[in-house]
């Protein structure tokens, strides 16, 4: 095997881990960190929050079976892992009120919301069940490539919006509004067809955490790689060709030069737009670098003075359905204190007095005795805003899809975005391994 020098360009999750799996390879690699911290975006905040409570404001958990890589990494570095169960036993806000989880998926409610009867049986069976797997079952099963979902007689369907296809597949109202989306059909009967495939449920409520926080994986990366990890390094212009790339950037204030036999462009492509690069990419990758939808939110976090819903009877897990706020759940129950502290989702922009104001309006309990409010703005992140890559307009993913992933020359891509499911932090590792491989392999 040839020794190789690669350069990494951005330390989350997913360059970090390509930068490790290369590391242990024998390649001589340099990471480049545009921002002064690692791990993008899974992020664990401590400053501000008391008695050593902490929340991890990016990435939220991860499932099992499904994060295999990830999973090996946790076992690798001895990073204990916490039973996460913020899907259980939620509270819904239902016409004006919150009500209990079972209550919200009761026939009757069901009913009188207007699913037809077939939803109703299959949601009172399965309370946790997706209604796209219910009317996308026959497409679903179609698929049995997770990498290839075309050339198996559906890619018509990328035509075709969720919403359409559900309407056409005779879905009530009810779950056309609930599951419907303009997004292409074809994306989404590929993720429902990929988890199968995977043995993970459509909507998992086996979710765990790393204990201590998320960002506890990207700080164990880092560690092992002190010496190739250069932080407030972002890359200004990346220069291709056949023998090999030229990266320039920004450290410190200070232009920079590195070169090395291939490339890894590990940030979102958000930040991977406006950086110059010569030869311009092919026409199909610059469609994907430059359309890439992607969600950016706002992290609601209150610290309370006693872990009062225990007191109230309510497992804490909530869902407002606000823009405001949607879901709200307990964090750090395992930290040795009386406080409490829960964060949320809310859309970007959003202030911790507009979500607070939600919670105290809609919470039906009369022991709420939060004192301290904050917001995890990422809009605010220059280097990490870009939260999970959204879905795709009908007709797209055929664009998108295999182009995100395909190398150009000697500079591959990694990240959240770069698989073929955006799920985090399993998207990022998974990337990360697949390109590490392909490296090496070349």
């Amino acid at each position: 095997m040839r020794r190789k020098r690669v350069i990494v360009a951005g330390a989350g999750l997913a360059g970090l881990g390509c930068a490790w799996e290369l590391t242990r390879r024998g390649h001589d690699v340099v990471v480049l960190e545009a921002s002064g911290r690692v791990g993008g975006h899974v992020k664990t905040v401590r400053d501000g929050l008391a008695d050593g409570l902490y929340a991890d404001a990016g990435a939220e958990h991860f499932t099992k079976p499904g994060y295999e890589l990830f999973h090996q990494y946790l076992g690798e570095f001895k990073l204990p892992v916490l039973a996460y169960p913020h899907r259980e036993n939620i509270l819904e806000l239902a016409g004006g009120r919150m009500i209990a989880e079972s209550e919200a998926r009761s026939a009757g409610t069901l009913r009188s919301q207007g699913y037809n009867q077939h939803e109703i049986s299959y949601l009172t069976i399965r309370p946790d069940g997706d209604l796209l797997d219910l009317h996308f079952r026959p497409y679903i099963e179609k698929i049995k490539d997770e990498y290839q979902p075309f050339g198996v007689g559906l890619d018509s369907l990328d035509e075709l919006s969720v919403t359409r296809l559900l309407q056409q597949s005779g879905a009530s109202a009810a779950a056309v509004r609930s599951a419907g989306s303009d997004d292409s059909a074809l994306q989404a009967i590929w993720r429902q067809a990929i988890l199968r495939l995977r043995g993970v449920p459509s909507e998992p409520h086996d979710l765990f955490r790393i204990e201590g926080g998320n960002e506890k994986l990207p700080e164990a990366f880092a560690v092992r790689l002190a010496g190739c990890l250069r932080k407030n390094c972002a890359v200004t212009q990346i220069r291709h060709a056949e023998s090999g790339v030229v990266v320039s950037a920004r450290e410190n204030g200070r232009e920079k030069t590195f070169e090395a036999d291939y490339l890894v462009c590990c940030m979102n492509a958000v930040m991977l737009r406006a950086i110059t690069v010569t030869p311009s990419w092919p026409e199909n990758k610059q469609f994907a670098i430059a359309n890439m939808p992607y969600t950016v939110e706002t992290r609601p976090i209150f610290q309370s003075r006693t872990k009062f819903w225990k007191r109230d009877g309510f497992s804490g897990n909530m869902e407002f359905g606000k823009p405001q706020l949607g879901p709200l759940w307990p964090m750090a129950l395992e930290v040795a204190t009386e406080r409490g502290v829960m964060i949320g989702t809310a859309q970007a922009g959003v202030t911790a007095s507009a979500a607070y104001h939600v919670f105290t309006r809609h919470y039906p309990g009369k022991s709420a005795d939060i004192d301290h409010t904050m917001v995890v703005d990422w809009l605010q992140d220059r280097w990490a805003m870009a939260c999970q890559a959204g879905d795709y307009r009908p007709g797209q993913l055929k664009r998108f899809w295999p182009a995100t992933i395909q190398p150009v020359g000697r500079v591959y891509f990694a990240g959240a975005y770069c698989d073929n499911m955006n799920w985090g932090m399993e998207a990022a590792t998974r990337s990360a391994h697949r390109v590490a491989r392909a490296i090496d392999d070349a």
